[in-house]
């Protein structure tokens, strides 16, 4: 016997969601370019913008995030495409804890309850490049 009901799921990823968009946090996810070839050469190349995107903050202590090995971590929605390697910013720098620095991604783990998955946490380590 599951535990939830299909109506129960659908209702929590309808929640999660909710709480995301309530955010009012928006990001741009940057991506490598698709053409050409680099063999050589340093990680600094121009990324495409592959748009806009919802997020929420979520706040950690500074103790946990050096822990993980990170500088923020954000919720998205299930379906937004975030990849290891992609680069983020953050609009206006509206978030007054992520300013407007560009970050890295460094995981993307999909969060389920009960077998529904109902947001992804993203890890972030801000990027120094140039």
């Amino acid at each position: 016997m599951p535990i939830l009901t299909e109506a129960e799921k659908a209702s929590i990823v309808g929640d999660v969601r909710q709480m995301i968009l309530a955010a009012g946090q928006k990001g741009h996810r940057l991506v490598p370019p698709t053409t050409g070839e680099r063999l050589y050469g340093s990680d600094e190349q121009e990324y495409e913008d592959a748009g806009e995107f919802a997020y929420e903050f979520v706040p950690k202590p500074q103790e946990t995030l050096k822990a993980m090995g990170a500088d923020a971590v954000i919720s998205v929605l299930p379906e937004q495409e975030l990849e290891v390697n992609d680069r983020v910013t953050f609009e206006g720098g509206g978030d007054a804890h992520l300013g407007t620095d560009t970050f890295e991604v460094l995981t993307v783990v999909e969060e389920r309850l009960f077998g529904v998955v109902t947001h992804k946490s993203v890890q972030l380590v801000k990027h120094h490049g140039g």
